[in-house]
């Protein structure tokens, strides 16, 4: 575990080059907890007609209420992002054939694509976690106003993200996984004002 609580935190990293995991910023409790949550991820796009239909095929199959606005619904292992009319994200900790479960659930009336190879999603926790993604993001995301099951597809540090509020003080940040490395270096200058535990991270966190 890296230990920098130097002035520059990100001295001697190579900018290509993922952080490692270990304390940034100042030192105390942190702030800011990041880490890397790999689920499965699919994205499904109903069919011109089908939209209500696939919103009543999701919501039964894994137990969710779908908004009829940027949402994420969460239940147990599976959260269910709307990012757009008839378009929706599906996150699984555990199904590793999530495309197949999809495609089962939904038949015809919807285009399911795999998209876990492709992404990463991180989890940011702790008391100063907006403070922290405000400095990047071009949206609102005080907690007054981004409240818990908010999402928001939008750009945080010139990093086209998903964004959503899983809990009071927990956020979750999906990234292209080409802009892992840019996302993290991200996380690392803007927090370490506030303390910064980088956990599960690079190939110390993909056994």
């Amino acid at each position: 575990m890296a230990d920098r609580s130097s002035h520059d935190p990100l001295a001697g990293i190579a900018f290509d080059r993922l952080p490692p995991a270990g304390a940034y910023g100042v030192a105390g409790e942190p702030g800011v907890v990041a880490s890397i949550a790999e689920p499965f991820v699919a994205l499904v796009v109903a069919r011109p007609g089908k939209a209500a239909s696939v919103v009543d095929r999701l919501n039964r199959a894994f137990s969710v209420t779908l908004a009829d606005r940027p949402h994420a619904a969460i239940e147990g292992n599976t959260t269910v992002i709307g990012t757009a009319p008839g378009r929706f994200l599906v996150l699984s900790r555990t199904d590793a054939d999530l495309f197949g479960t999809l495609r089962a659930i939904l038949g015809t009336e919807a285009m399911v694509t795999e998209q876990s190879d492709g992404n990463v999603t991180f989890s940011v926790t702790g008391d100063r976690a907006p403070d922290m993604l405000a400095k990047g993001a071009l949206i609102d995301l005080d907690p007054v106003a981004f409240h818990v099951g908010d999402a928001a597809t939008t750009v945080i540090a010139h990093i086209g993200v998903t964004l959503w509020r899983s809990g009071e003080k927990n956020w979750r940040v999906l990234v292209g996984r080409s802009y892992e490395a840019s996302f993290t270096r991200f996380l690392i200058a803007s927090a370490a004002e506030y303390g910064l535990r980088l956990e599960n991270q690079g190939s110390e966190g993909r056994g």
